[in-house]
C-alpha cells in the first residue's frame, strides 16, 4: 500500500513533477473542516487507504472488547491504572522530570494541595483533570470545561512564572525545541477566542466525519491554536480522550494514548508540524493519531488475555484442588501464566520470599496436582504448566 508521503520524500524519490502531481491529486480528494489555521485557510485531510484501513482495525477490537464479559473489579483497576499511566506520560511529554515508579506511588494516595515539586506536581495535577473529565461525559463541550480543565492541570505550578490561569491567553505563544529555539507560534492571542468559538461550536455539531478522525483533529486544531500560555498539549491529549468517551468509544478508559506518543516522541511532533508544514493537511496527524490507537488497543488486549487465563485458572480449578493450594503455589501459577519462560527454584523463593526446600515441596505438590510438569535436570531444571496439545491444562480433581 502506497505511503502518505511527506513532500520533500516525495520529491527527493520522485521529483519535484511527480510532487505537484501527487499535491493535486489530494486537494481533489480533500475533505475541508470549518476549522481555519493561522492563514484563514481550512484544514483538511484525505481518506487514504491506509486510513481506511486502520479505522477498520480499531473499529474490529473495539467491537472485540465489547464483546467480552469482564469482571468489574478487573475493568476498574485496568481504568485507575491506564489513567494513572495517561496523567505521567502525558506530562513527561511536557518535561516533567519524575520517574514513573514515585509518579504511580503517588498517584495512587489522595492529592495534597501542595507537593512543592513541580513535575510532581504537574503529573498529579494531570491525573485530577482525566478524572474530571470523565464525570463530564454528558455535558457538551464549552470554553467553561476548557478553562476549569486548565485550572486543574496548571493548579500549584508555574509560581515564578505568572501566567493567565483557566482563560486563554492574553500574549504570544511559542514552541520551543530541546536547544531553546521557537519552533512553532501560536495565531495572535486576538485571533484565540474567535478560533475558539469555531472549534466549540464544530465539536459540539453533528457530522459525517468519522469520531475517531473527528478525535485526532480534536487534538491537532487544540494545539494549532494554542490558547493557553502553558498547558496546551495536556490539554489536547485530555480533550481527545474525552471526546471518543462522549462517541461511546469506552476502550480509551483502557488506554493511556500518552504512553505511545512518548516513546514515539519525535514522531509525534513531526505529524503535528507536518499539518502546517503541508498547508493544514490534517492527514498526517490523523494517520499517526490512529496508528498509536492500534497499537494501543493490541497491547490492552494482551492484558485482557492475560487476565483471562488468571479468571480461567480460578474457574478450572476445583475447589477440592484449591484447598490443598497455599497464596504461593497459586502465585507461582499465576507467574507462569504471564511468562513464556521456565520458573526456577530460584525464581520461586524470590517471588515469595522462601527457602530453597519450600519450593521443592510446592513444585512437588502442584506436579501431584496435575497442573505444572519439569523441563531439565541439574542446574536447568524448571517448571511449566502442563500442556495437553496446544492448550494448557488444569486438572480439577487430582486424583
Amino acid at each position: 500500500m502506497e505511503e502518505y508521503l511527506e513532500k520533500q520524500k516525495i520529491r527527493a524519490r520522485y521529483g519535484p513533477e511527480k510532487w505537484r502531481e501527487i499535491e493535486e491529486d489530494r486537494r481533489r480528494k480533500a475533505n475541508l473542516l470549518d476549522l481555519l489555521d493561522k492563514k484563514g485557510k481550512p484544514f483538511w485531510f484525505v481518506l487514504s487507504p491506509a486510513l481506511l484501513d486502520l479505522i477498520s482495525e480499531i473499529e474490529r477490537n473495539r467491537g472485540f472488547l465489547a464483546s467480552l464479559k469482564l469482571p468489574k473489579k478487573f475493568l476498574d483497576r485496568l481504568t485507575s491504572e491506564k489513567i494513572k499511566k495517561e496523567a505521567y506520560y502525558s506530562s513527561h511529554i511536557e518535561g516533567a522530570a519524575t520517574s514513573l515508579e514515585v509518579a504511580l506511588l503517588h498517584l495512587g494516595r489522595p492529592s495534597k494541595k501542595d507537593y512543592g515539586d513541580e513535575s510532581l506536581q504537574m503529573i498529579v495535577n494531570n491525573r485530577d483533570a482525566l478524572e474530571h473529565l470523565r464525570k463530564q461525559g454528558s455535558k457538551p463541550f464549552s470554553h467553561e470545561m476548557i478553562y476549569e480543565l486548565h485550572r486543574i492541570l496548571v493548579r500549584n505550578t508555574h509560581k515564578t512564572r505568572p501566567m493567565t490561569v483557566g482563560a486563554y491567553r492574553k500574549g504570544s505563544v511559542y514552541v520551543v525545541d530541546g536547544q531553546g529555539r521557537a519552533v512553532y507560534e501560536g495565531p495572535p492571542a486576538s485571533e484565540v477566542m474567535p478560533k475558539m468559538n469555531s472549534y466549540v461550536q464544530w465539536i459540539n455539531s453533528a457530522s459525517e466525519i468519522h469520531p475517531l478522525i473527528k478525535a485526532a483533529l480534536v487534538h491537532l486544531y487544540f494545539v494549532h491554536v494554542h490558547p493557553f500560555d502553558d498547558g496546551n498539549g495536556r490539554s489536547a491529549r485530555a480533550l481527545s480522550n474525552l471526546y471518543l468517551m462522549k462517541r461511546d468509544y469506552q476502550f480509551i478508559n483502557f488506554l493511556a494514548p500518552s504512553d505511545y506518543f512518548d516513546h514515539h516522541r519525535s514522531e509525534y511532533y513531526r505529524a503535528i508540524q507536518n499539518a502546517e508544514a503541508h498547508e493544514s493537511d490534517a492527514t498526517f496527524f490523523i494517520l499517526y493519531y490512529l496508528k498509536a490507537l492500534a497499537e494501543q488497543l493490541k497491547d490492552i488486549q494482551a492484558e485482557i488475555e492475560k487476565e483471562a487465563k488468571v479468571g480461567e485458572i480460578r474457574d478450572l480449578l476445583g475447589r477440592d484442588v484449591q484447598s490443598k493450594l497455599d497464596k504461593k503455589q497459586v502465585k507461582a501459577l499465576q507467574w507462569m501464566l504471564e511468562h513464556p519462560e521456565k520458573m526456577t527454584t530460584r525464581r520461586y523463593c524470590k517471588l515469595n520470599r522462601c527457602s530453597d526446600e519450600t519450593a521443592r515441596r510446592d513444585f512437588q505438590g502442584l506436579i501431584e496436582a496435575g497442573l505444572i510438569q519439569k523441563m531439565g535436570e541439574g542446574r536447568s531444571t524448571g517448571y511449566v504448566l502442563k500442556q495437553t496439545g496446544n492448550q494448557v491444562f488444569y486438572a480439577r480433581n487430582p486424583s
